[in-house]
């Protein structure tokens, strides 16, 4: 009856916000594109989902990091999503910065250069905020942003966390390929930091 049908679309529009009919279309939009294998899993990590990011893509990701033409793609795609967010985005930017976070401790040590150059970005998050209600949503943005920015302002902590990260891919069987060839000589003292690319 005409009561029933009018009960359903009432419900099913109670959900739907111009926030959530944005986070949606952006994600169409992000898989629709055409795009290497490289930005599909970038993309993938960083979707409006409401789940993180598998270990496995991120470990993927990190790997893809050591090769020369792969590494600016990746990056570009982190950057845009941490610069030109909406509040409403914030999933997307709470995964780009564990994407980071990630990059920084398992991916090349351009990685950890990159996120430096960019500090003035992740200090930036120090203020996110978007509350859905009562909830703010911005708060993990800020905290995780907070952490990185700790974690590189440390050249110990980086080499540390690196250290550990390196031990835990080697007990696993080195589920990230050939990742320890590129960086394992530690994280050099003071240079330009140019001394490992090839």
């Amino acid at each position: 009856t005409n009561t029933n049908q009018e009960d359903l679309t009432m419900d099913l529009l109670k959900d739907l916000t111009i926030d959530n009919l944005r986070n949606a279309a952006e994600d169409a939009f992000n898989q629709a594109k055409p795009k290497t294998d490289v930005e599909s899993r970038v993309y993938e990590c960083l979707s409006h989902k409401n789940w993180g990011s598998s270990s496995t893509i991120m470990n993927e990701i990190s790997r893809d990091t050591y090769d020369y033409d792969k590494f600016p793609t990746i990056t570009k795609i982190i950057w845009e999503s941490l610069e030109n967010q909406r509040p409403a985005a914030w999933r997307v930017v709470f995964k780009a910065l564990t994407l980071l976070e990630h990059l920084v401790k398992n991916g090349s040590e351009r990685c950890v250069d990159d996120a430096r150059n960019h500090g003035h970005v992740l200090r930036g998050l120090h203020q996110f905020n978007y509350y859905e209600g009562t909830v703010d949503r911005g708060l993990g943005v800020k905290e995780k942003s907070k952490q990185i920015v700790e974690i590189l302002g440390d050249d110990e902590r980086i080499r540390e966390e690196r250290g550990k990260a390196k031990k835990l891919r080697e007990k696993f069987g080195g589920s990230l390929g050939g990742v320890g060839s590129g960086g394992g000589g530690g994280g050099g003292g003071g240079g330009g930091g140019g001394a490992w690319r090839k």
